[in-house]
């Protein structure tokens, strides 16, 4: 079963190459949003079929001998890369056009391979926090008008400056290229370019206290192996292990926190972060609740045989479960869960220089025992 893609920009049936042109000229049936429809010159005597709400049901109808028109490249974050997926039954001749990136960084001379591409259609924006944080460019592929004053308040909200570019209308004959300002009337058919300020401040987790000190975090944070995967942070105070674990790697964190107000904290701490982040507000999750698969568990509070046993038996196998323990009776449990399930037992002790009379002196910290585990293959 052959499908054909067609790709098609803001300048209509004009921008087509003539390989395009012919294929749509001779199609039966053409699946597209109304926009893309209305490109069409008379002659072509297709029948025409808008896509339908919700956008699924109408890629399950696409038959064989079938044309879709998409925006831009149909393969870029496009309707083509969704048929591709939902429907692997079908064979596609894909015919590109350019895409919305390609033609934002030819208007504004950024070298494309250096440019994070983030899309907030039906997506969380949060990877431009993240990216701007970084210092990188990003383009942003809009859900509508709304989206760059959304962008503005992400970024204000994460303590971020960046300058903000609307393109809107790339490559038609309505382009426009403006600076974002708040009284801008936009197009809802746009892109946004996102230059980062420099330098941009440094990030700091906000906390009352419960935190995992930097030290130990790092130590913590390298023995999970972050991935681009799901990480759970039991006890997640504010939610700095589990975040610090998510910008290394590119991964997402669920946070349990049994107090309503921390819970919040490790939300924002997460915003300003640019990570994606779930939280249950417990004593310990309901781990048979619709969860993501964790490829790491973090336990830096409430850690309890039982829910160890949990977390042990919900690993996938070579993900990594760590614990802290402070307490001379989590330290106790600690060796015991190592005897029963294996791993590996560490004892970290810091000291930190202090005044001391008119000189100074080390002043050590409460040492932390930290069980590794890592599952192994079933």
């Amino acid at each position: 079963m052959t499908v054909t893609v067609v790709g098609i920009g803001a300048d209509g049936w004009a921008g087509l190459t003539d390989v395009a042109r012919r294929s749509l000229s001779g199609a039966r049936v053409i699946h597209g949003a109304p926009r893309q429809l209305e490109y069409l010159p008379s002659d072509v005597a297709a029948d025409v079929l808008p896509w339908p709400s919700p956008l699924l049901d109408g890629l399950d109808a696409v038959a064989d001998g079938d044309h879709v028109l998409a925006s831009g490249d149909p393969m870029f974050y496009g309707i083509g890369a969704t048929l591709a997926r939902r429907r692997p039954d079908l064979e596609l001749a894909v015919l590109p056009h350019l895409s919305s990136l390609s033609l934002a960084c030819a208007r504004l001379a950024w070298p494309a391979e250096e440019v994070v591409v983030v899309s907030a259609v039906a997506r969380d924006p949060a990877p431009v926090v993240r990216a701007v944080r970084d210092g990188r460019r990003v383009i942003v592929l809009s859900e509508s008008a709304a989206t760059p004053a959304a962008l503005d308040d992400l970024l204000a909200g994460a303590g971020l400056s960046a300058t903000l570019t609307v393109l809107e209308q790339l490559g038609g004959p309505r382009e426009k290229v403006r600076r974002h300002r708040r009284s801008l009337k936009v197009d809802d058919l746009n892109v946004v370019a996102v230059e980062p300020a420099q330098p941009q401040p440094p990030f700091t987790f906000e906390h009352d206290g419960q935190i995992t000190k930097d030290d130990v975090r790092a130590v913590t944070v390298a023995a999970l192996a972050p991935s681009r995967g799901w990480i759970w942070d039991f006890g997640a105070g504010s939610g700095s292990v589990g975040i610090s674990w998510a910008l290394a790697g590119g991964g997402s964190v669920v946070g349990v926190e049994r107090r309503e107000d921390r819970a919040e904290r490790v939300r924002r701490n997460a915003s300003r972060a640019g990570v994606p982040f779930e939280v249950v507000v417990a004593d310990t999750a309901e781990l048979n609740t619709d969860l993501p698969e964790p490829d790491a568990i973090f336990i830096g509070g409430g850690l309890s045989e039982t829910l160890a046993t949990a977390c042990v038996g919900v690993l996938k196998p070579g993900g990594r479960l760590v614990a802290n323990a402070v307490t001379v009776e989590s330290q106790s449990l600690a060796t015991v869960l190592r005897n029963r399930f294996g791993g590996a037992l560490r004892t970290y002790t810091v000291a930190d220089l202090r005044p001391l009379g008119g000189g100074t002196a080390w002043e050590p910290r409460r040492p932390v025992v930290q069980w590794v585990f890592v599952k192994e293959g079933e």
